[in-house]
């Protein structure tokens, strides 16, 4: 066979352990034809053959981020403020008056992106908000998405007043005379849907073609869309469209959301759910996993914690999000049906329920390469590290986020407490016992940035150029030493250092391994024949870097099937 495409003067890092590394591959179809010397790739050169000098640049295979948010943050990007890129009141203030002030045409004005952290337990107070506009509603999603502030407006519209009961699973922040400040967290923000923007289907196609040129330019050519809703066509709809017209170059799977408050009996949207899923048939769209949150997020003392929160002195630990023997019913059905499970488990509480539940499901319908997931693991117990690897469950974890930051100081150390602080995030005693650990951005929780997260997973610290963009006027300094003490003004390691992965797994975690938490290790995830030709090109090899410059060393291409669909020297 002939190759269409020849890459040479490579150096490729295949992250395929029978050939490890290579200085040329071929490319036929889209697919990997051969990997190894420049010189052995003659054998497939055909007078017609494309050749492409890569220049000594480094070539890992298509990087992909096994849990992201894509078609709902591409419509909050593209059609609301944002804030993440910013921080502290005036500045979200400044950034919000500046997009209402530029568009007042919308009946509704919405933001996302703002801290937590740059606020006190009240949190942004409503009338900050009511000085910018005190006629339409004003949304401001936090950059976590478990929290939401909003103006008098927004609360008049729907019908929040101080005698409105907190939701279940959810509150409404109030002030000592109990009107609400304007901050809603967790299920209370769901009071919120009737004010909401509702984007279009042409709106949500639009916007993903806009966010899939964000993502190749990061060097992602696979997805992971943690909760698609079920009862909203015009999203998942926006995907299919897309692929059938042959527009997508990004590969999509995703996870139908199914949660407590949503309309109907779980059981009824889940068999729902499994019939839409035999329409998505292209290879760039489909749905074949359920995603169920376990528990919320320490921040707003909502992840669930087997013990009582330090910081409280009424036991509480957190939201159970579902009833444990309702989740193992659940988890029974779908894992029934082949289907993979999907959790969000922030406290170690919520893991060991997610586990029981995965467990059960195992025990009544048998063994099987299910691929079950679960999401973020901030606090896993040792003996349900051991557990995951028994029932050979996938941890889909954040690099970025292993740092000490404000988020650390502000809520972990004081929450969680000074001995559960320093056993959070694990990685590396995951990969140890054998765990398949794929990594992700949260996006847009978090911007998908390949430097950071392998720096991230080495260092278990901030980059310095992160540091300097998100800290650097704090009145803090940035430490790189694992072993110097914790310090409140230092946002150095977070503990345990043994927790610190090599270079190589990060590499394997950004690659086969989110291939293989999304099953499509078969054709995604390594560089080698018979594979799909998805590259990510940086300019040096990362191996040979100092840890504090790869921020120097950003994407420079992305192909995708043995196309080039994204390059930094074009524009």
């Amino acid at each position: 066979m002939k190759a269409d495409t020849i890459l040479t003067n490579a150096v490729i890092y295949t992250v395929d352990p029978t050939c490890p590394r290579a200085e040329a591959a071929a490319i036929k179809d889209g697919k990997i034809l051969a990997v190894g010397r420049a010189g052995e790739m003659e054998a497939y050169r055909a007078s017609d053959t494309e050749i492409w000098d890569m220049g000594g640049r480094f070539v890992l295979p298509g990087l992909i981020d096994a849990h992201m948010h894509p078609a709902k943050s591409a419509v909050n990007r593209v059609y609301a403020a944002t804030l993440s890129d910013t921080s502290g009141k005036e500045n979200y203030i400044a950034r919000v008056r500046d997009f209402a002030e530029a568009h007042r045409e919308l009946p509704v004005i919405e933001a996302h992106g703002f801290y937590r952290a740059d606020f006190d337990t009240l949190g942004p107070r409503r009338e900050w908000l009511d000085e910018i506009d005190s006629t339409r509603p004003i949304l401001v999603t936090s950059v976590d998405v478990h929290s939401m502030w909003v103006n008098t407006a927004a609360l008049a519209k729907a019908g929040i007043t101080a005698d409105t009961p907190d939701p279940v699973n959810g509150v409404i922040q109030r002030d000592r005379e109990g009107r609400p400040t304007g901050l809603l967290q967790e299920a209370a923000m769901k009071l919120m849907e009737p004010v909401k923007t509702k984007y279009t289907r042409a709106q949500y196609r639009d916007a993903l073609l806009w966010l899939q040129g964000y993502l190749h330019s990061r060097g992602i050519t696979q997805v992971f869309d943690a909760m698609i809703p079920v009862d909203n066509p015009d999203y998942y709809m926006a995907y299919q469209e897309l692929a059938e017209a042959g527009k997508l170059t990004l590969r999509v799977r995703g996870a139908w959301h199914i949660h407590p408050g949503m309309a109907g009996e779980p059981e009824t949207n889940i068999e729902g759910a499994m019939e839409l899923s035999q329409g998505f048939t292209t290879p760039y769209f489909q749905v074949n996993a359920f995603k169920f949150f376990a528990d919320q997020v320490v921040e707003e003392e909502t992840a669930y914690l087997s013990a009582p929160y330090s910081h409280r002195d009424d036991g509480w630990r957190g939201i159970r999000e579902w009833p444990a023997e309702r989740l193992k019913q659940l988890f029974e059905k779908i894992d029934r049906a082949g289907y993979q499970i999907h959790v969000h488990a922030i406290g170690d509480g919520a893991v060991h329920d997610a586990l029981d539940a995965i467990e059960y499901a195992r025990e009544r319908n048998g063994s099987r390469d299910a691929r079950h997931a679960l999401a973020h693991i901030q606090c896993v117990g040792e003996r349900d590290r051991d557990r995951m690897a028994r029932l050979n469950v996938a941890a889909v974890a954040a690099p970025y986020w292993m740092v000490v930051d404000d988020y650390f100081w502000r809520f972990n150390v004081p929450y969680l407490g000074p001995d559960r602080v320093r056993d959070t995030y694990p990685y590396k005693s995951l990969v140890e016992r054998g765990i398949h650990v794929a990594v992700h951005s949260d996006f847009s929780v978090t911007e998908p940035d390949f430097p950071a997260l392998v720096y991230t997973s080495i260092k278990r610290a901030l980059p310095p150029d992160v540091f300097a963009g998100y800290h650097g006027a704090r009145g803090v300094t940035r430490g790189t030493d694992p072993d110097a003490p914790l310090d409140e003004n230092v946002y150095g390691p977070l503990p345990p250092k043994e927790e610190r992965v090599s270079l190589a797994e990060a590499i394997r975690s950004a690659t086969c391994e989110g291939a293989w938490a999304m099953g499509t290790d078969a054709d995604a995830g390594t560089i080698e024949p018979g594979k799909r030709a998805d590259l990510a090109v940086f300019d040096r090899d990362f191996f040979g870097m100092d840890p504090e410059e790869f921020h120097h060393n950003p994407v420079v291409m992305t192909v995708a099937e043995g196309k080039i669909v994204y390059d930094a020297h074009q524009g």
